[in-house]
């Protein structure tokens, strides 16, 4: 199953980045506030690494970890340019998968396929980049019903320009969803 998929990005990471104690982490990201400036300046020791890494990842976030979406993407933009930040965030993505590998996505159907409907849940980050103020999309199709929800596809996504408003952010992520899923 998926948990076998997570154990496997976790075992890649230690091989390859060398033994380390990984930590319970609640959340997979690092803010950037929670960073220093010299972070982003400083070549990471992963570099040579890194891709193999968060490309593995990526590829269970897109499968059945969407909770992983928005933290493998930061780290996928980076891997050219890859820094201490992203080590640092790279580890902290691996220990909340260690914290979390038994999670896994469920979906119950109880319901005719009368009685369902499709739902797009939509939202945006308000500048959550710090280099760039730009917003990123998040969203989720699901069918739902009374005795229903399956979950169909979802996507984080960087928006191209930066908003003026967080309502002008929310407007461009429901149009995305919409448009893209």
């Amino acid at each position: 199953g998926m948990t076998g998929h997570a154990l496997a990005r976790i075992r890649k990471y230690l091989d390859l980045a060398g033994p380390k104690k990984l930590k319970h982490a609640d959340t997979p990201c690092l803010d950037d506030h929670q960073l220093q400036p010299e972070d982003f300046e400083k070549k990471g020791e992963l570099s040579v690494i890194c891709a193999r890494v968060v490309l593995k990842i990526l590829c269970l976030a897109r499968i059945s970890r969407p909770d992983l979406l928005w933290t493998v993407n930061v780290l996928a933009r980076d891997v050219t340019r890859w820094n201490v930040a992203c080590d640092k965030r790279l580890y902290r993505l691996i220990c909340y998968l260690e914290t979390t590998k038994y999670h896994t996505m469920g979906c119950w159907v109880g319901d005719k396929i009368e009685d369902c409907s499709l739902a797009q849940f939509s939202d945006a980050s308000f500048a959550g980049d710090l280099r760039d103020s730009k917003h990123t999309t998040g969203g989720m199709l699901c069918i739902i019903g009374p005795k229903t929800f399956v979950p169909v596809t979802w996507m984080c996504k960087k928006q191209g320009a930066v908003s003026h408003s967080s309502s002008e952010a929310e407007i461009i992520s429901l149009e995305t969803m919409t448009r893209m899923e």
